[in-house]
Parts: C-alpha cells; structure tokens; sequence
C-alpha cells in the first residue's frame, strides 16, 4: 500500500525555508494523524503554487516547488439545497472537479438557506486537501439573479436548451442552477442562453455537478 502524504492548504505569500501552519493543521496532523514529524507532507496556497516538504512540530520546511495553471475559469451559480449536507455535498465536488468559483444563488423559489461564508469555505478548504488541488475555489454570496450578469456571461441549466456540445462557450460561462421549482419566468432575461444537461429532470446538487463536469471538460 502507498503511504499517505498529507497534503495541506497553507495560505501564502511563503517565508523563504519554511512555513508555519495554523492551529487546526497542527492539531490534525498531531492528535488526528497522531504524528508530530518529521512527516512528508505535500502543500498548497491555494493559487496555483504547489510544493512537497516535510513537517515537524508546527512548521514545513520548504522542499521541490511548482506551479500549475489553472486549467479553466468556469462558474456555478447554485441555489442553495434544502438542507445542510446537500449544500456541503455541492461545494465539496465543485471544488473536486475544479471549479474556479461557486455563487450561492438567491432567486424567487429558493428554498434552501445559504451557508456562511466561513462554512463554505471550510469545505471548499477540505475538498482541496483531499483531492490534492493546486487552486482554492472561490465561494461567493449570496447574489442575487440581477448580481450575476457581473460574474460573466449566463448561461441557464434548463432541461429544454440547447445541448453544450452545439454552443461556443464563452471563457467567462457562468451557469445557474435554480432551486428545486426552478426559476421564475421572469428572473432572466429571454435572450439569456438555455442549456440542458439532459433528458432528466436533476436535484439541484446533481445539476451542478454534471454542469461543472460537462463545462469543465468541454
């Protein structure tokens, strides 16, 4: 079996030679993994920078580093499920897939609370951690429909649009999900672009993940 390297979030700008962790990291590695090093570990800041080092006792020193580009630039505008873990299971595999930023939408439907920002980013922090990403994705919100337009251009999950494969995506796509009774007619604007991302009707946390799948990829 291959030996687990921790692989952490440490937000930059790094101190040449090593880096200190926060409380939490600290207390993972030294109650959780019950190992206080020295132990490789790999790190990110989030922002593209990639890194293996080796930790001792509340810091890494600094090892072989990288950089990796980020590889698209896509947006999801979510409204928020019906309860809690429906919300996580979003972030969580937005930011598995590598999504650049996730929007928690507000629309006339809504049925879901937003999470706070701070638990949203918790998660997004874990699901970095855990598929050993080299880009933090970015939680905003909540916005509302009339915010989006500022994000880029919209596009609309709608199960009656057009396929992705015949459409130009453009670079700035924002896609949006609605809650479970959908959109209102009059919440976006009729020339705004129609997607659909199947035959089936979708919950709102399995629309967003086969959108960003689908855009990601596309």
């Amino acid at each position: 079996m291959a030996k687990h390297i921790p692989h952490l979030y440490v937000p930059g700008p790094y101190a040449p030679g090593r880096i200190g962790v926060v409380e939490a990291t600290r207390v993972h590695l030294e109650k959780v993994l019950r190992n206080s090093g020295p132990l490789e570990v790999s790190y990110t800041d989030g922002a593209g920078l990639v890194g293996s080092g080796v930790y001792s006792a509340g810091w890494i020193q600094r090892g072989q580093e990288s950089v990796h580009e980020r590889i698209n630039q896509v947006t999801i505008a979510v409204a928020a499920p019906k309860n809690k873990s429906r919300a996580r299971f979003v972030v969580e595999k937005l930011a598995e897939i590598g999504v650049a930023r996730l929007l928690w939408l507000e629309s006339a439907f809504s049925e879901g609370r937003v999470p706070r920002v701070e638990k949203s980013a918790s998660w997004a922090q874990a699901a970095l951690e855990q598929s050993r990403g080299a880009w933090l994705m970015e939680v905003t919100g909540p916005v509302t429909v009339a915010d989006v337009p500022r994000f880029g251009t919209v596009l609309l999950a709608d199960r009656n649009g057009a396929s992705l494969s015949d459409i130009d995506l453009p670079a700035d796509a924002v896609l949006c999900v609605g809650p479970e009774g959908g959109f209102a007619p009059d919440e976006f604007l009729q020339s705004v672009a129609r997607v659909s991302l199947g035959r089936n009707v979708l919950r709102v946390e399995t629309a967003a993940l086969v959108g960003a799948a689908l855009l990601t990829h596309k």
